[in-house]
Order: structure tokens, then sequence, then C-alpha cells
């Protein structure tokens, strides 16, 4: 890897930490049982910085480009909505018409919010409180309405350090936003995990990071290792603080996701510039990168598919196991069926317009 290449628009190690991300999503949703994978929640928090970072690095190194806008708004299309609506076509179109047992009214009924990337307030405002077969999807629209606007900004304000400073302050308001929302007395959490103007730090620290590596390389590199301890250590102790009261000493709603996306972007840092050698051994592993190459689909598909089939494997897999066995089985099954049906839409329906993206922009 050449990091000092100013054109680079890819990283491969990022493919890597991209492949942990979607699996620490995936065990946290299809495992959920198993008490050893509570933390797999942080998998969507890892994906925000990892788009903060991309998103910034692809907008600085293209700013100068004739149509910057149009490019980068096309390219964001064609990466993101052909299977994303796929998606919304096949759970809010097709399937309901079809007869098989799967709740999905909830989302048939307010489907505009979905269409439009704005269902995480439709969350927050209407709480699904008998199905949450497309809440996943929540992460998808805090990006969306971000992305409508940050490359904008990147156009107006252009130098990477008073974009840094923009995105700082833009930072310190995400936090007083989430003391303002706990100081009075907000019951619902949903608030601090699906608000945009709440969640928005880890992308924001993708930006930031990028912005650093643009300003000063070397400034991120010093003391990673102590400094990524560090960060480990304050959170999962605050986390079980958190686990032992039920939410009533609120560090991980107020700090504890800024502090955890803190941490991945060092890492991000790391692997991009690859001077620490066991993070680049890591992220480079084969299985990972291959995660990583397919983790929009896999995020998008396995939660539905485990909802879609488990009624049929339950049903199935009782007859030889019961139990934690009967529950495990069944996710491995729905698991490894998502995984496939994730590998075909990558090679025959995303790479395609992958292709178009890169012949047109």
């Amino acid at each position: 890897m050449n990091p000092e290449n100013p054109n680079r628009l890819h990283y491969p190690a990022l493919d890597g930490l991209r492949g942990l991300a979607i699996l620490l999503v995936v065990v946290y949703h299809n495992f959920g049982f198993i008490n050893v994978f509570f933390f797999g929640w942080l998998g969507v928090d890892l994906f925000f910085v990892l788009s903060g970072f991309l998103i910034t690095d692809i907008l600085l190194k293209t700013l100068h480009q004739k149509d910057y806008l149009k490019k980068f708004y096309m390219r964001r299309v064609l990466r993101i909505f052909p299977l994303y609506y796929l998606c919304l076509i096949l759970f809010l179109l097709i399937i309901p018409q079809l007869n098989i047992a799967f709740d999905i009214k909830y989302y048939t009924d307010n489907q505009v919010w979905l269409w439009t990337y704005l269902q995480n307030w439709l969350y927050i405002f209407k709480n699904p409180d008998q199905t949450n077969t497309l809440n996943h999807l929540w992460s998808l629209a805090v990006e969306e309405q971000f992305y409508l606007l940050w490359p904008l900004v990147i156009l107006v304000i252009r130098k990477p350090k008073h974009l840094l400073l923009f995105i700082s302050l833009l930072l310190v308001a995400v936090l007083g936003l989430r003391l303002w929302i706990w100081t009075n007395q907000v019951a619902d959490l949903a608030y601090f995990n699906l608000y945009t103007f709440t969640r928005i730090d880890g992308i924001c620290i993708g930006c930031m990071v990028a912005l650093l590596l643009r300003i000063n390389k070397g400034f991120l590199s010093r003391y990673t290792s102590l400094i990524v301890l560090f960060f480990a250590a304050l959170n999962f102790a605050f986390f079980f603080i958190n686990r032992r009261y039920n939410f009533s000493f609120p560090y991980l709603a107020l700090a504890g996701y800024t502090t955890f996306a803190m941490m991945f972007g060092l890492l991000i840092n790391e692997a991009v510039t690859g001077k620490t050698k066991l993070i680049n051994f890591v992220f480079n592993i084969s299985l990972l990168k291959f995660f990583g190459k397919i983790s929009y689909g896999f995020y998008i598909f396995h939660w539905p598919v485990y909802i879609l089939l488990g009624p049929y494997l339950f049903s199935r897999v009782s007859k030889f196991a019961s139990g934690s066995s009967l529950q495990f089985t069944v996710s491995v099954i729905a698991t490894l069926a998502a995984v496939g049906i994730s590998w075909l839409s990558y090679q025959y329906y995303e790479k395609r317009f992958l292709k178009l993206k890169d012949k047109l922009v």
C-alpha cells in the first residue's frame, strides 16, 4: 500500500475492517441469545466511522474535478440505491402479495418513510412494537441524510483546516444535544439511538480522520495503541455499568457511542497508513475481506432472511434439536442463507452498477 498516493480511492485493509463491522452486526442480531455477543451493536458505529472517512476522502480528492457534485451523487446513487430499492420492492410490494406468514404490515402502511430514507424518524415517532423486520435500515437513512449536505459543505468551505473546525463544532453540538435530551428527561432511548442529530457522531469522526490525514499525517499515529486500549477499557467498563443499572447511568447514550467511534477512527488511521503491521495483517485476512465485499448486501438481507426463514426452520429443526441447540442451528442456517444471497447479489446484481459507476463517473 502506498498511503502517499493522493489519488488512491481504495484502501484494501478497509475491506477487512468493513468485514469485521458486518460480522459484529450479524452476530448481534442473529446470535443475540449468546451473551458473549452483547457488544455486536458496535458494528453499526464502525460502519458510520468507515463511511465518514471514505466519503470525505473521496470528496477531498475529487473536489477540483469538473461536475464534482454530480459525480459524487451519481456514485452514491449507483452504489446504494439499486440494492436498497430492490429490498423495498421485495419486502414491501412482492412478498405481501404472497401467501407467506410474514408480518410486514407496519412497513407497508408507513412505506413512504422508507422510500424517502426517513425511516429512522418513523421509528422514533411511531415505534414498531410488533415487528422489526426492516428496522435495521435506520442506519442507512442517517447516512443518506448526512451525505445529502456534506458534499455541499466541503464545496463551500474547501480548506481542510476550516472543514475540521466545522466538523469538530458539529460533533460538540451532537454531544450537547444528547446532554440536553437527557437533562430534559426524555425517556425514549430512540432519541439517543436513532435520531439523526444524535447519531452522526461516528460519521463526523470518520470525516475528521480523513481531514487530519490531509492536515497532519502523523498526528493520529502517536501513541495509537495506548489510546485505543484506554478507550476500549473506558468504554467496556462504563458499558457494564449501563447494563447493571439499565441505562439509569447514561454513559453510552451520552458519550459512549462517541468514544467507541474515536477508537474506530484510530484503527482506520492505522489501516490506511499501513504503519501497524498487526492491524494490516488482520484486516487483510481473506475471509474478513470477503465479508467486507458483500457487507452491503449482507447488512440489508441478514435480518429479513432470518425473520422470513425462522418459522419454517424452527418447525423443521425442532424435530431433532431443542433449546439452545435449536436456536443456534436455526441461526446458523439462516445466516448461511443470507451469506449466499448476499454473494449472489454482489456478483450478479451490485457489480453491474459498480461497473456502470466506474464507466460513467
